[in-house]
């Protein structure tokens, strides 16, 4: 019976670590395949930072090649490279603003005070 029982036990044993290792199997398996997932996954989006990177290098180098030919622009037609704005000299007032119509002028208290019913209800005195 010895013999029979140590079988037994031995047969019990193999089974169990071929049980175990079954499961360590899958277990492992199911890990692997995440991790692979999630580097298929990072390399994707480390392509398409990469793509947005050289996109918006195209851009810059663009805009500078656009500055570039507009300094040149400006610097041939005598501009200032700073681009302010100038005010034209030699200009009179009548040029500046408008006339208003003629059936726009007011003559009086509404000339002198224009928002005085709006400004103070009652005013003090």
């Amino acid at each position: 019976m010895e013999g029979m029982q140590g079988l037994t036990l031995l047969g019990a044993g193999l089974g169990g670590a071929a049980l175990g290792a079954g499961l360590v199997f899958v277990w492992l398996g199911r890990r692997l395949r995440e991790a692979t997932h999630r580097i298929q996954h990072l390399d994707q989006a480390r392509q398409q930072v990469g793509q947005q990177v050289s996109q918006a290098r195209r851009q810059v180098e663009q805009l500078q090649r656009e500055l570039a030919d507009l300094r040149l622009h400006g610097a041939a037609h005598g501009a200032r490279p700073h681009g302010g704005a100038t005010p034209e000299a030699g200009r009179t007032a009548e040029e500046v603003f408008l006339p208003l119509p003629p059936g726009e002028a007011k003559s009086g208290k509404e000339a002198r005070d224009p928002f005085a019913p709006t400004q103070i209800l009652n005013p003090r005195r």
